[in-house]
């Protein structure tokens, strides 16, 4: 073999058994994985598709998932309040515009060119008018919730507890609307307890309390607010220096009124009946709010027609400051929807650029895996096929 091993050192490359095909197939490897890597991201457009991929940022691409779900669930919350709100406020106009007509009726009504038989006749209409705001008030519902009588809402406009909103729309019913009501500033317990209560409409005409009236109480304290279930008879009236009246009522106060109602956020008062004496004696209740309600309006009827325009400029300004409550929350949910929808597209750009693929980049690695796995695929064939080549220099011989 000395000869033939001289003859082999003498030529200008050396040939070895010994091939590369243990390097040549880890090459190959990591070319496959590169290829496969990028074929996966091409084809979900994602650049992390699993933890493995990148820990950190796959853990801070899904709390950012969350938010931008959360945030595009609270759009769609406040659109449905919008609408809530928006349907609110067409009922209310309709109301108002009901309340007009009474107010020119009434106007009518209580002059003396007209005989008995007129009046009647446009107390017949009034008497219709009342009990279509009644109707109003009881038969207007948005998706099953009669929003005139269940008044409290509580809005989720964040992704977190306690990212809500809560408002009111507004009570309609006769019986509630012209009626004598007011703020709750101070009370006190006992067997005769009593209540202060102040009213800015009063300055402008709006019922006071009077001896005799029955009230209740609630609170508008979002999201919990309540009204009392008890009933109290004003048994005497103190007009005070600054505005206010102090009742005294025939009994003390429940529990509940005095440690719930009462202490809660904006606690009110209302009338929700009347008593009266006949002079034959004895004593009749008039329901639905007593003669000051706008339930019981009656032009025919010379002690309750004379503060009829009373109990109808009550009632118009309670629809007015309705709609004006309806529509700055309105406003506000707008501005809430607005911050969301941007906080939303901040945070998948955000997201974008942290867990999307890059095309381009994706696309070279793709390219260049390829023609590194299709090399080393030749290398390897070269490699095998070296052997044999040293071998054939063997037969030659």
């Amino acid at each position: 073999f000395k000869p033939i091993i001289r003859r082999v050192n003498e030529m200008s490359f050396a040939l070895s058994i010994n091939t590369e095909i243990p390097r040549l197939r880890s090459a190959l490897v990591g070319a496959s994985k590169t290829v496969e890597t990028s074929m996966e991201r091409l084809a979900s457009g994602k650049k992390i598709n699993s933890a493995a991929d990148d820990a950190a940022g796959f853990a801070i691409s899904e709390r950012m998932t969350t938010q931008v779900r959360g945030l595009n669930k609270v759009v769609q919350n406040i659109n449905d309040a919008i609408s809530l709100v928006s349907t609110a406020q067409g009922t209310n106009r309709e109301a108002i515009n009901i309340v007009q007509r009474m107010r020119e009726l009434t106007v009518q009504g209580l002059s003396d060119t007209n005989g008995v038989l007129d009046k009647t006749n446009i107390q017949k209409e009034l008497e219709a008018l009342i009990a279509e705001i009644g109707k109003i008030g009881e038969n207007s519902k948005f998706n099953g919730r009669d929003y005139h009588r269940t008044t409290m809402y509580s809005i989720q406009t964040g992704i977190d507890d306690g990212d809500q909103m809560h408002f009111h729309a507004n009570y309609m019913d006769p019986s509630f609307l012209g009626n004598a009501f007011g703020n709750v500033s101070s009370f006190s317990r006992g067997s005769n307890a009593t209540i202060t209560l102040d009213n800015s409409a009063w300055a402008k005409g709006s019922h006071k309390f009077a001896q005799s009236d029955v009230i209740m109480f609630t609170n508008i304290d979002a999201p919990n607010s309540q009204t009392g279930t008890n009933t109290y008879v004003v048994n005497s009236v103190t007009d005070n220096s600054d505005g206010s009246q102090t009742l005294t009522l025939s009994s003390d106060l429940s529990a509940n009124d005095a440690d719930n109602i009462l202490t809660g956020q904006g606690p009110i008062g209302f009338v929700a009946a009347e008593l009266e004496f006949p002079p034959v004696g004895g004593v009749n209740v008039i329901g639905s709010g007593g003669t000051k309600s706008l339930a019981n309006l009656d032009i025919t009827d010379s002690t309750k027609a004379a503060t009829a325009i009373n109990t109808i400029d009550a009632t118009l300004r309670n629809l007015t400051n309705s709609s004006i409550n309806l529509g700055s929350i309105e406003n506000r949910l707008q501005f809430s929807m607005s911050n969301a929808l941007s906080t939303s597209q901040v945070t998948q750009a955000a997201r974008s650029n942290l867990a999307d693929a890059d095309f381009a980049v994706e696309s070279a690695k793709l390219m260049k895996g390829m023609l590194l796995k299709q090399s080393v695929a030749a290398m390897m064939s070269q490699s095998r096929a070296q052997p044999e080549l040293v071998l054939s220099l063997l037969k030659n011989q």
